[in-house]
This record gives C-alpha cells, structure tokens and sequence, in this order.
C-alpha cells in the first residue's frame, strides 16, 4: 500500500483501531504546521448500513466526486470507488471529503454518509479521509474533522478555488493498494 503526499506533510503510523483485522494499518497524515487531514485505515470489519428513518435523513450535496481505481467489493448499495468532497445539511453544511464505494443514500438524503470501500473479500474495508462517517451535527456538538459552511457556494469554493482540498484530493487519488 503506498500513497504521495507533499513534501512538507507528515504521515505517521498509529495503532490500529480496536476490533480490526490483522495486520490493519492505521496512518494519519497532518499539514506541514501539525493539523490533521486524514487518517488511512485498513483491516476495519465490515459493517451493515445503519438504519434510517426517512423522517432523520438530511439532504446532501456530492460537490466533487472523481473515480479512482481500487481494489473492492461490490453488491447492493455499492459503486465503483470514488474519491469524493460531500457536505450533508443541518444547522450548517457539514463536510468531508474520502474514498468512498458505499452509496450515501436515497433521493440526496443520508443521516450518515461513509468514506469507506468494501474491500475485497477477507481482506475487511478501508478508509482514507478526514471522517470514515460523517452527519448532520447538533450546535452542541464537535464538527471538527469535519469541515462547516453557512452555504452551499462556500463548499463549493473550498472544493474548487483552495489548495487544501486540492492537495488531499490528489493524495487520495495517489492511493495503491496490491492485492
């Protein structure tokens, strides 16, 4: 498994998370002044769609999605992989970008939307982004990873006019995984 990143960021290698498969990596990747940008995760169990009642679901916008070639899993409720830059609506636009085969939810309404690939059988699912799920967040709440906006047009700016998001999108495109 390897990936690029610039010169300047940091990947460390972390414990795996508890529950995992052997032989799991978990690395997470920070910006040149220490902030956090993602996190890869390998070896994860894989987990049934959570339920949700129509009445929770919150609508949600794609504002960037780009195929990537990964090796995964497919069925019901999947796509081919995708690196995406999603924003679900509450009392904000909360966003997060990752790698993602699991479809959000139907007619643009989720309660939470995954960054994470099915992957090949045996091997457990994967994810590479700033949240492996994310969700509409109450005031109260932390957001952080997760990015907030007051509208639409300033995710949509974040996507396609800042170098941050340019930068992660292109180290999650790096992303090669041999079978």
């Amino acid at each position: 498994m390897s990936f690029d990143l610039p010169q300047e960021w940091i990947a460390q290698s972390l414990t795996p998370a508890p529950g995992t498969l052997p032989g799991a990596l978990r690395i997470e990747v920070k910006d040149a002044e220490g902030r956090y940008l993602a996190t890869l995760q390998t070896g994860l169990r894989p987990q049934a769609a959570a339920s949700c009642k129509a009445s929770a679901a919150k609508p949600y916008v794609v504002v960037s999605s780009v195929p990537v070639e990964l090796p995964h899993r497919g069925g019901e409720g999947t796509i081919d992989p995708h690196v995406v830059f999603r924003v679900i609506q509450g009392y904000k636009y909360f966003g997060s970008y990752g790698i993602t085969n699991v479809v959000g939810g139907a007619g643009g309404k989720a309660c939470t939307l995954r960054n994470s690939v099915r992957g090949p059988e045996g091997k457990g699912d994967y994810s590479f982004g700033d949240l492996a799920e994310f969700k509409a967040f109450a005031p109260d709440q932390k957001v952080a990873p997760a990015k907030s906006f007051d509208t639409l047009g300033q995710a949509d700016k974040y996507v396609n006019e800042g170098s941050e998001f340019a930068n992660v999108q292109r180290m999650l495109m790096s992303l090669k995984i041999k079978n």
